[in-house]
């Protein structure tokens, strides 16, 4: 199997007349990946090869995804995954969005995550090729709907019957913006957050120029795309510091796709102090507002 490098439409240019869509498509080794504000997609996530664990916020117990397994996780559900052992988690993927919530709950895709195993890979694989091929700069919507259709009538013939595993969920929300062109980017940053995006390849994901796009940017956010994203990695770094204390700091600029050492150097620009200084000092703040919770003792 080959490897598919991402493809995504612009959800701004998919047909109002669909119920419902594909987002991205494509395959890839897979890396660690948190998304404290979830996808804003729902996920079809297959494990061709290798293995990978999964969790949701609040969830001890990681998942361990083994090979031929489909992970589903709704729209909006905060969660983490990373490789599992020393072969490489090959996996592929395929994301939509419902025009008509819930159109396709009754298959079993609805508002709770779960994975499970399916049977036969290579026709999911094909199928998957096929959505991507569909998919991209020249996206044709109808027809990428439609094979999606058909990769999710698949799934359903595969998936083994009561053998789907349930995981907690929780609610996020993505960001909006004032034109519909910067909030279709800011999802797509948001969900593409580990990933080295150039502004080139970023205004092909949209659909749009980098010039019109910049445009738009500054004059709904007073900042270009790349600054946006930017501010956002930074932010999420920081809130994964905080939140994560057995995170080290090379992880957490794995996870929002820099290089450590410019990272920390970045981090420490903006923010006057380095990951490690933002660390302590949320631990001592933790620390503070502990010990004023503490009842005092009456003696």
């Amino acid at each position: 199997m080959e490897l598919l490098s991402l493809r995504s439409n612009s959800l701004y240019q998919i047909d109002e007349a669909l119920p419902f869509a594909v987002y991205t498509a494509g395959t890839e080794i897979q890396t660690p990946i948190t998304r404290l504000g979830g996808f804003s997609a729902n996920q079809l996530f297959l494990t061709f090869s290798g293995r990978g664990r999964f969790r949701m916020p609040g969830q001890d117990k990681w998942d361990i995804l083994q090979p031929h397994m489909l992970l589903y996780i709704p729209a909006g559900r905060p969660h983490e995954y990373m490789p599992e052992g020393d072969e490489p988690w090959y996996v592929g993927y395929v994301t939509f969005v419902e025009k008509e919530a819930g159109l396709l709950a009754g298959w079993g895709f609805g508002g709770d995550s779960f994975h499970c195993p399916f049977k036969e890979k290579e026709r999911l694989y094909k199928l998957l090729k096929k959505i991507w091929s569909l998919s991209g700069p020249q996206h044709d919507d109808w027809a990428a709907t439609e094979f999606l259709f058909a990769f999710c009538l698949e799934l359903k013939k595969q998936l083994q019957p009561n053998s789907k595993v349930p995981i907690s969920t929780l609610t996020g929300q993505t960001e909006g913006a004032a034109h519909p062109i910067v909030d279709v980017t800011v999802r797509f940053l948001h969900d593409h957050l580990e990933r080295h995006i150039t502004m080139d390849e970023l205004a092909a994901h949209i659909g749009y120029s980098q010039k019109h796009l910049t445009r738009l940017f500054r004059n709904s956010l007073q900042m270009t795309p790349l600054q946006y994203l930017q501010q956002l990695r930074l932010s999420t770094a920081a809130l994964l510091l905080a939140e994560q204390p057995n995170l080290t700091i090379r992880q957490a600029a794995s996870y929002i796709g820099m290089e450590p050492v410019y990272f920390t150097r970045l981090f420490r620009r903006v923010y006057g102090i380095t990951p490690s200084e933002s660390r302590t000092a949320s631990d001592k703040e933790k620390e503070r507002k502990g010990a004023q919770a503490q009842p005092l003792n009456e003696n």
